[in-house]
């Protein structure tokens, strides 16, 4: 026992002497992986741009759903840049060849440097901006358009902003109560678009042009002098790849197409074809920037599942469209784009199935490929075109190279090359709203079918060994071939990463799968071992645009992972497969305020309704597993525990809150949360038992009225108030989170107020991490109220006994004021629970995941001294009430991750080490960490060759040497005698 615990004293005493790590530099890339991700690229918001005029390279920029506002190498689909920006409702705007991007988000103009991504300048008003333009001219130089209106206003304002400082050059407003629509620019000059609603006839367009260098108001040009019908659905917004401005819509057959431009009251209709479709669902317009006197416009129509397109030139001073040729309707998803090159343009068609070259000349096919697209393992499916971006460059007279940019309906992206896929970007799991860690084939399962062998007769256990034994076989070829590779990255200390799915031989466990869940309707699978490598990505449910697919959560019954959705919506997914094994439709009972999954007595999920005031109903033919706790709030703030029966539900306690009571936070222990031992040795050789109880629950308050902040620790059983701890002059609209393990809890305010220390300043402002642990005495060697006892139940607290002693736990807690606010709080969990465990940190400010070490955050660190001999041999040292973020805790390195909201961990097969997987609205990101380092396995700095030649050497000349020592000694024996 002392030997056990002095070994314990000497590694917490290394790990207080050395600089504490979370990871260290050798291992960064290679046992974690990042996902970097922007979100569903926005079509309008999407383009091909060169960062400087002597670039030769285009880089690929867009503002995605997510709000963020990002630039993509062409050439590897790698990130460049990204800005988060607070609103994904925006617009982003550059000049071909400018150093700068233009965003504009709210009523926020923000400029950008476009190879870089700093802010270069930002101007920022109260009304939304509802169109953006970025001109250059010989007198002003690069400027800034931007028009604002607010909602109920009639006056619209535009506004010229300086491309250098963002200051505004001139304002025009417009009291006509029209609804402003565009800006845009041409060598005819500068131009407000706005939509004309008259009160006794239909809407009309009206273009002001205006002039440059004062605003003023040259004129006022009102079309659709016919009379055709507008509405605002008809107008053609430019498509990705339309370089010159025209103005387009079409009437509500959308047979036709009218054209202006701009500067001119004449409108050119375009007659599209009828012979390809009945009906016409769709109007995409692409335009080439103006090659002498001539515009090439790209029509592409869709109708149902086909689509064809139809080639046009402009005239611009002659105001006169002809049609060129017309390329035949073809069946399924396709995307058009044009490109210009060497004063000759080029229309790209990408479906499915191939990619076409066609030339603005004439009709005939300049150039085909065959789409070679990557299949992902077979598992990640592209799920429709939605629009392309392209490059063309000519190489001789028939030789061409073709890039293009395409987004696809599911959100990611992709960059076709000559007909192979140069890059896939998985945007669409962006936006993750759940995940669990499965261990499929694990050691769980081999303990499951062990623990079937034990319980049956010798013959049902020989036969049943025999058959695992045969499954097991299937594994061999794929072992026999790898095992040459195995071998050399072994003897060079290189970590073997398998491309297959199999976890049967992952010795340490590192190869898991985590199974998530995205508010866009998508399940995914990775494989945290092998760099994050998407297994499979399947649309699971359709979700209406700007709805969220509500996952509460996910859970891992071996093979099978059960999502439950809101309202008893329930799904059933192979994990290997990635197939959707069951679905159940939502109930039909619309007063269920939220659903709650549980499990039944066979191990199947099965969901029970909570009402809005906060009572449980099981609905017909639920059954859950009787004794079941659910612990539920109602509108009213009262906090109620529920034990759930064969059909219906009993009520167990009640903890009502104050009337201004609001609940911020709430934390209960983990499902597998291991406790190694049920006391803390003291450095004296004596003992402090824990206070251990499975059910502890940790609630968070704040009252509006008088900002003080409550925790209440309960048994979440039996409803008894364990522990309760408040905080004054508490900022609510700060990051409250808390956790709680084994015998402690944390949680992290922003606190205006706190007492101290004698040793430390008396008052203490800003963010504090509050660390609380819970023993049962404050005496050694002494178990309170306990005593002797070796059980003890949540369903009969114990409140005075006869000798007077509380059944409270001895709570000794500490505050520690830390740089930046804790959005989220997890803890790092070990197969036996022998590893101390760290505190995982979400730190939106840094967009960083860190892990403080327990020895930072004990609580029973000593307060205005140094420590004695018998407290350093526990580890413990000087309390400072100062906690600074040690950038060795940083868990992602050097990465940035945006995005993060959550944080789930795993146990691996070494007990020195956990799995930690973070995800949220934008970035998934995982790796392993050791608390106190990775004892039971080799570091990289072990000579695997150096021990191999050793051994060899040995046993070479043992074998030379052993001839040798044989003769000897039976010529020894032959002279002896």
């Amino acid at each position: 026992m002392r030997f056990g615990v002095a070994c314990l004293a000497s590694i917490s005493l290394g790990l207080i002497s050395c600089p504490a790590s979370a990871i260290y530099a050798d291992e960064a890339f290679h046992v974690d992986f990042h996902h970097v991700l922007l979100g569903h690229p926005q079509p309008r918001n999407t383009f091909l741009h060169r960062p400087s005029a002597s670039s030769k390279a285009s880089l690929l920029y867009t503002l995605s759903d997510r709000s963020v506002i990002g630039a993509i190498n062409s050439k590897d689909g790698s990130v460049v840049w990204r800005q988060q920006l607070n609103s994904s409702n925006g617009l982003l705007k550059a000049l071909d060849g400018d150093s700068i991007l233009v965003s504009a988000v709210n009523g926020a103009v923000q400029a950008w440097d476009a190879a870089e991504g700093r802010l270069l300048w930002d101007w920022s008003i109260s009304e939304p901006i509802k169109a953006l333009e970025v001109v250059k001219s010989h007198d002003l130089g690069r400027t800034v358009l931007v028009v604002t209106k607010e909602e109920r206003s009639t006056k619209a304002v535009v506004r010229m902003l300086a491309g250098d400082s963002g200051a505004v050059v001139w304002e025009y407003e417009d009291e006509s109560g029209d609804e402003p629509l565009s800006l845009t620019s041409t060598e005819a000059g500068l131009f407000y678009i706005s939509i004309h609603s008259g009160l006794l006839q239909a809407s009309k367009i009206k273009v002001t042009p205006l002039e440059p260098s004062t605003g003023r108001a040259l004129s006022c040009i009102i079309l659709n002098a016919d009379k055709d019908l507008i509405d605002h659905n008809l107008i053609i917004p430019p498509s990705l790849s339309s370089a010159y401005p025209l103005l387009l819509w079409s009437d509500r057959t959308r047979r036709s197409l009218r054209i202006n431009l701009l500067g001119s009251s004449h409108v050119i209709t375009a007659r599209l074809a009828s012979e390809q479709a009945k009906h016409i669902d769709n109007i995409r317009v692409h335009t080439t920037s103006r090659i002498g006197n001539t515009v090439n416009v790209l029509i592409e129509c869709q109708s149902g599942d086909f689509h064809w397109s139809e080639a046009y030139q402009l005239e611009v001073p002659f105001e006169i469209l002809k049609k060129t040729y017309q390329l035949p309707a073809l069946q399924g998803p396709a995307a058009y784009s044009v490109a210009v090159h060497s004063g000759i343009a080029y229309y790209i068609r990408n479906t499915e199935q191939d990619v076409t070259l066609f030339s603005s000349l004439s009709d005939r096919t300049v150039g085909r490929w065959p789409l070679q697209s990557k299949d992902h393992d077979h598992l990640i499916k592209s799920e429709g075109i939605r629009c392309a971006i392209s490059e063309v460059v000519v190489r001789g007279a028939s030789t061409f190279a073709v890039r293009s940019a395409i987004l696809l309906t599911s959100g990611d992206w992709k960059l076709i090359h000559n007909g192979e896929e140069s890059w896939f970007r998985p945007e669409s799991l962006s936006g993750v709203v759940a995940a669990a860690w499965a261990d499929t084939d694990g050691p769980q399962s081999l303990a499951d079918e062990l623990a079937a062998e034990s319980h049956g007769n010798i013959a049902t256990a020989y036969v049943h060994r025999l058959k695992r034994h045969a499954n097991d076989l299937r594994h061999f070829p794929q072992w026999a071939t790898s095992l040459p590779q195995r071998i050399i990255n072994n003897l060079q200390g290189h970590e073997h990463r398998t491309q297959h799915l199999d976890s049967t031989r992952d010795g340490f466990g590192f190869r898991k799968i985590v199974v998530g869940a995205t508010d866009s309707g998508r399940l995914f699978a990775l494989q945290a071992g092998v760099q994050g490598r998407i297994i499979w990505n399947i649309q699971a449910s359709k979700v209406e645009p700007g709805q969220q697919w509500p996952v509460r959560t996910i859970e891992i019954n071996h093979d099978i992972a059960q999502v439950h959705i809101l309202r008893g919506e329930f799904m059933r997914v192979n994990i290997s497969q990635g197939s959707v094994i069951s679905h159940r439709s939502r109930f039909e009972e619309q007063s269920y305020k939220t659903i709650v999954g549980l499990l039944d007595s066979a191990g199947s999920s099965v969901s029970v309704g909570i009402n809005s005031d906060g009572t449980v109903e099981i609905p017909e033919p639920m059954s859950p597993k009787p004794k079941t706790i659910i612990v539920t709030q109602d509108e009213k703030m009262t906090v109620r525990g529920w034990t759930m029966g064969v059909s219906k539900a009993a009520l167990a306690w009640t903890f009502s809150l104050q009337p201004d009571e609001k609940v911020v936070s709430l934390a209960s222990r983990p499902s597998k949360d291991p406790v190694a031992s049920i006391g803390k040795a003291l450095g004296d050789r004596n003992v402090l038992y824990k206070f251990l109880s499975p059910n502890l629950l940790i609630i968070g308050t704040v009252a509006v009225d008088t900002s003080m902040a409550s925790f209440y620790v309960l048994d979440s059983v039996s409803g008894q108030l364990v522990h309760t701890q408040t905080h004054p002059n508490v900022d609510a609209t700060q990051p409250i989170s808390s956790v709680v393990s084994e015998n402690w809890f944390a949680y992290s305010v922003f606190s205006e107020l706190a007492e101290t220390d004698d040793t430390s300043p008396s008052v203490m402002r800003g963010y504090q991490i509050v660390v609380s642990e819970l023993f049962e005495s404050s005496l050694p060697n002494d178990r309170g109220v306990r005593g002797s006892a070796v059980n003890s139940s949540s369903l009969r607290p114990v409140g005075v006994d006869g000798d007077g002693r509380s059944a409270s736990p001895y709570v000794v807690s500490q505050t520690y004021l830390v740089p930046a606010a804790i959005s989220f709080m997890a803890v790092t969990s070990t197969l036996q629970g022998i590893t101390p465990r760290s505190l995982l940190c979400i730190v939106p400010s840094l967009n960083s995941v860190i892990a403080i070490p327990r020895a930072f955050t004990d609580p029973r660190r000593p307060v205005g001294r140094d420590a004695i001999a018998a407290e350093a041999e526990e580890g413990l040292f000087r309390h400072n009430a100062i906690l600074e973020y040690n950038p060795k805790w940083a868990l992602n390195h050097v990465r940035e991750v945006l995005g993060i909201q959550q944080v789930i961990t795993s146990q691996s097969l070494l007990e020195s080490t956990s799995l930690i997987f973070a995800f949220g609205t934008l970035d998934m990101f995982g790796t392993r960490v050791a608390p106190i380092g990775g004892f039971d396995m080799l570091g990289k700095g072990f000579n695997k060759i150096q021990l191999v030649g050793t051994v060899a050497a040995l046993a070479i000349g043992t074998g030379i040497l052993a001839p040798l020592v044989r003769r000897k000694q039976t010529d020894t024996r032959w002279n002896g005698t």
